[in-house]
């Protein structure tokens, strides 16, 4: 990796690892994508902010950089545009987030979880955000993934519960399963193939 970092966040996409902000020597604002094919990293023009713990989507080829941490918990939102190579500021989050997730759905982004439990969707579109139904738990750094239409929400700090988001009703139902073990923080990847 060019800038040794930590607390960054990370997103694959058509063959390209993408890392932003995070930690190094100061809070970082780089942003760099490995091209898994030839493993070459690429600099990426850096973001608006220096931000670590921020959430990552990619909608139609954009990369999406919400929230995070810069001192105090942001509601900023950047979309880098993956055709001109440029940012540009976008709607703020109707709240902040700490310590939630993001992904990405028929073309919408959900930020869900954290410590308030949040649940709002962006259009980017339009560049509008709708505020949503909360989940039951609270999820700090609970993992979040897309699963048969549904957005579901793993454990996160001191929690073991599972919760499925349905985009159609704007209801949250909990698993009956649990986490293997109730942890301080709970993280993963993976990829889903319908």
């Amino acid at each position: 990796m060019p800038t040794a970092r930590r607390s960054h966040s990370s997103i694959y996409h058509k063959h390209h690892l993408y890392v932003v902000g995070g930690v190094g020597r100061g809070y970082l604002n780089s942003v760099d994508a490995l091209d898994m094919k030839n493993l070459q990293w690429n600099h990426l023009p850096p973001l608006p902010r220096k931000v670590f713990f921020a959430y990552l989507a990619i909608v139609s080829d954009n990369l999406f950089v919400l929230g995070g941490c810069n001192d105090e918990w942001v509601t900023d939102v950047h979309e880098f545009d993956s055709t001109q190579q440029t940012w540009r500021q976008r709607s703020l989050m109707p709240e902040i987030c700490e310590r939630g997730a993001a992904v990405s759905f028929n073309d919408h982004v959900y930020v869900v979880g954290g410590e308030n439990r949040s649940c709002m969707r962006f259009n980017p579109r339009s560049n509008t955000w709708t505020s949503l139904q909360r989940p039951h738990f609270n999820h700090q750094y609970g993992p979040s993934l897309v699963l048969n239409g549904n957005i579901v929400i793993f454990g996160g700090s001191n929690n073991d519960s599972i919760e499925e988001y349905s985009p159609l009703t704007d209801s949250w139902s909990t698993w009956t399963v649990k986490m293997p073990q109730i942890s301080q923080v709970w993280a993963f990847a993976a990829k889903m193939d319908s």
